[in-house]
Formats: structure tokens, C-alpha cells, sequence
């Protein structure tokens, strides 16, 4: 049962692997696909979507900012079990490219001539048949629970949202 939507198919691979479970997670067309999706298709049911953060994306008013940090913003509708988590600092790239500085890791240790092949190798059909962004995010899977980073945090902001759906409480959330 898919019930996180993702707007490309390097989010779908990294968020499958995240969370353990790639049958969570469903690959919608666009962002504004991904907001729908958890806005209007789901009716009012439990719904996750996850979108990058650039381009000054267009949060329903009915959602309202439950948590953030400089890499993340997670948003909650006010009646339902519906969340939107936007990741930036602009795209996904930048989010793992992020981490990886954190770590004191570069994208051309990967074999990536520079970030932007690695963006461009991202946004392709089967970025995880690629084996040098494969090994990236073996790397990130890897290093992510050694530390507090902003990945460890959203993996367990969204396993929190999944396990309680309906029993969601901000103020439990919020003490992640």
C-alpha cells in the first residue's frame, strides 16, 4: 500500500531504501501531481507526499507548518491525516548533497565529474541502475544513524507519522 507520494524516481528509490519498505512509496508525475494526490485524491484519508522545496511551492491553505529545520518542512492538514514535507535546500540532490557535506564527502569521490552530473544521472528514468548514484545512497543509507542530520530526523518523523496515522499528535511529533 503506497501512502507516501514522491515527484521523481531518485526520491522514490532513496525513500523506498530509507524506510525499509519501497511498497510505501509511490512515484506521482510532478510536484503539483504529488500535492493533489494528497489533497484532493485522497479524500480526507491518510496520505504522506514528500516534494522538493524550490520554486516557491504552492503549501494549500488548509496545511499548516508543524515542523522545520533548515532542510525540511513538514506540513500537516488541520482536519485530516494528510502531511506534505517539502526538502531543500532546493531539490533532492541538494538534500543528500547536504548530508554528504556533513560527512565530509564529495560527489566527485562517486565518480561524478560534478554535482550537476549527479543531478542529471538523478533526474533519469532508473537513477539506481546507475552504480556510482547507487553507491551515494549506499553511502548516505549507511551514514545516516551514526549522527543527528536531517535525514536521521525526517526518517523519524515520517516512520512516526506512519505508525500513528490516525493517533497523530503534534506535540509527540514535535518532541522527535
Amino acid at each position: 500500500m503506497s501512502i507516501i507520494g514522491v515527484e521523481c524516481n531518485a526520491d522514490r528509490y532513496f525513500f523506498g531504501r530509507l524506510l525499509n519498505n519501497k511498497n510505501l512509496i509511490r512515484k506521482e508525475r510532478n510536484d503539483k501531481e504529488v500535492i493533489e494526490s494528497v489533497t484532493i485524491r485522497s479524500k480526507g484519508n491518510f496520505s504522506v507526499g514528500i516534494i522538493d522545496i524550490d520554486k516557491n511551492k504552492k503549501i494549500p491553505q488548509n496545511f499548516e507548518l508543524i515542523n522545520e529545520n533548515n532542510y525540511t518542512k513538514i506540513f500537516k492538514n488541520k482536519e485530516n491525516c494528510q502531511f506534505l514535507v517539502t526538502i531543500g535546500p532546493r531539490q533532492f540532490e541538494h538534500w543528500i548533497n547536504e548530508f554528504l557535506k556533513t560527512k565530509n564527502i564529495n560527489i566527485e569521490s562517486f565518480d561524478f565529474e560534478n554535482f550537476d552530473k549527479f543531478m542529471q544521472t538523478s533526474k533519469s528514468l532508473k537513477p539506481e541502475t546507475d552504480i556510482r548514484f547507487k553507491n551515494i545512497i549506499d553511502v548516505v543509507i549507511e551514514k545516516h544513524n551514526t549522527d543527528d542530520n536531517h535525514i536521521l530526523k525526517l526518517k523519524k518523523h515520517l516512520e512516526y507519522i506512519i505508525e500513528k496515522k490516525y493517533d497523530f499528535s503534534i506535540t509527540e511529533f514535535n518532541k522527535i
